[in-house]
């Protein structure tokens, strides 16, 4: 062998096809702490590891024999003394003195090793995290409910007399706890329902669903904080039917329409209407509010995201998660939430769904 080979600063094997090595430089066989004498004309399995030696049989040698190259493997050798070497090698297939061989350089990936065992721990602690978060999200949004139905119901309780008659200057103070517990509710209702996509535990049933029919049951919903607002809200969609979860989206149609509520200043409108073709089906939700920035488009989807934008209702605040919770059952149900808008104008949200 070469003197230049034999000490380069990377390993250098040739083996045969029935794995004999015939040639070891000398930078190898001391990484492994053999001598070339121990190792040439041994076979190549020496210096594998159980799992080296399946992977060289069914990915490294076909890989040679069939395209006569292998680039970039990943492989870890065997040392003497037990230890495996993590290595990465490139091998070519040729004919030396009318006989194939297979000419392999090896690479020691000491640090790269090392960072790809610190990324595989960072993404299991991520991962680990992760759970615990939604884990976290979905006790205290059960833990919170309870105590918040309570006081909702002692407040009603109240308002019907229950507790003897009371003033209307108390009657609206209820009505307040009742609307201010209600938001609150919503608010708990869209962490769970974070949480719960976030943990993938979210079931989806695709069914027939009559556009017209799921509209005029979220437009029930809304009507009277409409209303309340000084808004008009008008529909216009026929019997088209969508292949979609009726609970999830009737989830997507209220988040949507309580946000074209709480952007869209008294006497303003909000409309809802359909289009679409042969397979797919679009519901689109406009409202003409205050907009939002062409600059802030990309982040209204993102979770707990806020604008800096003061909404039309204060009381209507929320906590960011409307529309990503949206965005994602969406895209559950094989479909896309999109928003195009300009402002001061008006925005239009449009949730796009296979058609049945």
């Amino acid at each position: 062998m070469d003197s230049l080979l034999n000490t380069a600063p990377c390993g250098f094997l040739t083996f045969t096809d029935d794995g004999t090595m015939t040639e070891v430089n000398a930078t190898l066989a001391d990484l492994l702490g053999y001598t070339r004498v121990e190792l040439e004309g041994w076979h190549l399995q020496k210096v594998l590891p159980p799992g080296g030696r399946v992977f060289y049989h069914t990915h490294i040698f076909p890989l040679l024999k069939l395209h006569g190259r292998a680039e970039e493997i990943y492989v870890a050798l065997r040392a003497k003394d037990g230890s495996d070497v993590p290595m990465m090698l490139n091998g070519v297939r040729r004919e030396r003195d009318g006989v194939l061989v297979n000419d392999c350089v090896f690479v020691r990936m000491q640090q790269r090793h090392r960072f790809e065992d610190e990324l595989l721990l960072a993404r299991r602690a991520a991962e680990q995290a992760n759970a615990a978060r939604a884990k976290f999200l979905s006790m205290m949004s059960h833990d919170l409910r309870t105590p918040l139905t309570a006081v909702t119901g002692f407040a009603k309780l109240m308002q019907g007399g229950a507790y003897g008659p009371i003033t209307e200057e108390q009657r609206d103070v209820l009505l307040r706890m009742n609307d201010a517990c209600r938001e609150l509710l919503r608010m708990i209702n869209d962490i769970l329902s974070f949480a719960q996509l976030e943990s993938g535990r979210v079931e989806v049933r695709a069914e027939p669903v009559r556009l017209a029919d799921a509209i005029a049951r979220a437009e029930s919903l809304i009507r009277v904080r409409v209303e309340e607002r000084g808004l008009t809200l008008s529909s216009d969609c026929d019997g088209a039917v969508v292949l979609a979860d009726p609970d999830k989206l009737q989830q997507i149609l209220l988040n949507l329409l309580t946000n074209a509520i709480k952007f869209t200043a008294s006497g303003g409108a909000i409309s809802v209407s359909c289009s679409g073709d042969r397979e797919r089906l679009r519901i689109h939700v406009r409202d003409t509010g205050i907009g939002i920035p062409a600059g802030q488009l990309d982040r209204v989807f993102d979770a707990f995201v806020q604008l800096d934008q003061q909404p039309a209702d204060q009381s209507q605040r929320g906590v960011g998660l409307g529309l990503a919770i949206s965005r994602d059952l969406s895209r559950a149900m094989e479909g896309e939430l999109t928003v195009e808008s300009v402002e001061g104008e008006g925005s239009v949200f449009t949730v796009e769904l296979p058609r049945a």
